[in-house]
């Protein structure tokens, strides 16, 4: 019961190593976040010594705890995530922790989560001893996009109308900056609550607000119109523009629906868990993707009245998010293809990844035998087990949070799609990926520039596209801001002041990661972990380290 409630069979993992305070140890989780329950993401700090928790913040509030009443009464019971996967940041002199929260589970239908949803999608600034709550902001009202913060804040100092103010930013995937007065939460630049539209999925009531910073500007684009279709070729264009015909005009936080809504800057940002870095001027470096996405949404329910226990029920709620209906899987997001699995793995070995989870695939512990009898056969395309639903057998739990909640989620989405032209291009105008300096004294952006290219349009002409890109940037005091995470397997250097390009060297895979700066006898170096993998890219597993020239 450390999450506060039973979780038993329910994926949770450890994506980061915490923050220590003093003699605390405080941890986030990653979670489950699709339409298969999910455990809760309490916030908790656990003694270093002893082991015991000490505190427990919890992120899906309980009775008598503040923020209850902005969810159904007994959402605390059933509703999953709100979790810190990122990270968090610490003000050790102040001792307050910084806590990014992700979505509350399902990330795009919440018909079951009616309400604002404190504290999902918050920063929240706890006192890091006992695990009260000082203060939070929420980014998203009862989220429907998926739009969890994608990494730790920044604390930086800044001088703000003639004072010097502590501050801790924050950067989101809608590629926005919000900066808040580190101990009082108050926002040191405006932020206006938009109206958005409304949703008509059965069940559904998208909140009519969100907030928006009027300064500093986005720094990914947060329009796509007719004007930025790809004019990369004629055919190209003409292709994304078929589509674009057919689904939901974009608008900002265009809520979820049957015939496709555009979701720009994409589910991986804007900003993604790469970060930002700042300088001791107040000046913060962020990578930004401009990577248009598909959200389509599609019943749960079986048009023949199918048991929600079925094989097909069961893959369309728990394995389309990532696998997509047709079971084509998404190489971009390190997802394989079900097509043709039964040539590949036997029943035996499905039944056990269903149970253990693998790489990027949470465990699916809390269902039951019989369902993933019935899931199995229907993946290997044979025929499903007769006779009973399934006793729990060895995980398979029963109650909200487990497998009987199967079958009350009446929509699942069609997967993770990138849009993309016929050549595999982003199907919006360039650039598609950049790095931005932004003044957080004035909150203004001082540049811009693209991060990364295709060497093969570069070579037919087109200016420098930039890429989407995984990984943040590294500044130093020698003036310089390093960071890979582009495409093109590249280690760059830029001139923090004029966002000049100052140097590059390949990779052997993707630096999909933060570059690191150390130095060995009076000598500095770089080191970027090249990973790969992403975005259908080769992976690799080496480090590399780069030594920058000697000072004379």
């Amino acid at each position: 019961m450390l999450l506060g409630r039973d979780a038993s069979g329910l994926s949770l993992q450890a994506t980061t190593p915490g923050i220590v305070f003093k003699d605390l140890l405080i941890m986030g989780m990653r979670l489950g976040e699709g339409p298969a329950p999910a455990a809760p993401g309490p916030v908790r700090a656990f003694n270093i010594r002893t082991g015991k928790l000490a505190w427990r913040f919890n992120t899906i509030p309980q009775p008598g705890e503040a923020g209850h009443e902005t969810w159904p009464p007994e959402a605390y019971r059933y509703i999953g995530g709100a979790n810190v996967w990122t990270g968090f940041a610490l003000d050790e002199a102040r001792g307050i922790v910084f806590c990014p929260t992700g979505s509350a589970a399902f990330d795009f239908w919440g018909g079951n989560r009616m309400g604002q949803n404190l504290y999902a999608n918050c920063l929240i600034a706890l006192d890091a001893q006992t695990g009260q709550r000082l203060w939070h902001f929420q980014f998203v009202h009862h989220d429907l996009w998926d739009r969890d913060l994608p990494a730790p804040p920044n604390l930086v100092t800044v001088t703000h109308q003639g004072k010097r103010i502590d501050a801790v930013a924050q950067v989101t995937k809608s590629g926005h900056v919000f900066v808040f007065d580190r101990q009082t939460g108050q926002p040191l630049f405006p932020i206006q609550e938009i109206p958005v539209p409304s949703s008509d999925l059965s069940g559904e009531s998208a909140w009519p607000t969100q907030p928006v910073p009027l300064r500093p500007p986005p720094f990914s684009r947060q329009l796509f119109t007719h004007d930025e279709i790809t004019d990369l070729s004629i055919g190209s264009h003409r292709q994304v523009l078929e589509r674009f015909s057919r689904i939901r005009p974009h608008a900002p936080f265009q809520p979820p629906s049957r015939e496709g809504s555009i979701v720009f800057p994409g589910f991986d940002g804007g900003a993604e868990w790469g970060g930002a870095a700042t300088d001791p001027d107040g000046v913060l470096y962020v990578n930004g993707n401009e990577m248009p996405w598909i959200l389509t949404m599609v019943e749960t329910r079986r048009k023949d009245g199918e048991s929600a226990a079925s094989g097909a029920a069961l893959f369309q709620q728990i394995c389309a998010v990532c696998h997509g209906s047709e079971r084509q899987g998404n190489p971009g997001q390190n997802v394989p293809s079900l097509v043709g699995v039964e040539k590949r793995l036997q029943a035996a070995d499905l039944l056990k990844l269903l149970q253990t989870g693998k790489g990027v695939m949470p465990a699916f512990d809390f269902l039951t035998e019989g369902q993933r009898a019935r899931l199995v056969a229907f993946v290997r395309g044979e025929a499903e087990p007769a006779g009973a639903e399934g006793a729990s057998a060895g995980g398979g739990r029963s109650g909200a949070g487990g497998a009987d909640a199967l079958g009350l989620i009446p929509y699942s989405m069609t997967g993770y799609n990138r849009w993309l032209d016929s050549n595999g291009y982003p199907a919006v105008k360039p650039p598609w990926g950049t790095l931005n300096a932004i003044d957080l004294n004035t909150g203004s952006i001082r540049w811009k520039v693209p991060l990364g290219e295709f060497k093969e349009l570069t070579a037919q002409g087109v200016p420098p596209t930039g890429t989407e890109n995984y990984g943040g940037p590294l500044v130093t005091a020698g003036g310089l801001v390093f960071i890979a995470a582009s495409r093109d397997a590249h280690l760059r250097a830029f001139d923090r002041k004029s966002g000049r390009e100052l140097w590059k060297a390949p990779l052997p895979a993707g630096g999909y990661a933060t570059p690191a700066t150390y130095s060995v006898g009076g000598r500095q170096y770089v080191v970027i972990a090249c990973g790969g993998g992403k975005m259908g890219t080769p992976s690799g597993d080496a480090y590399v380290a780069f030594a920058l020239p000697m000072r004379r």
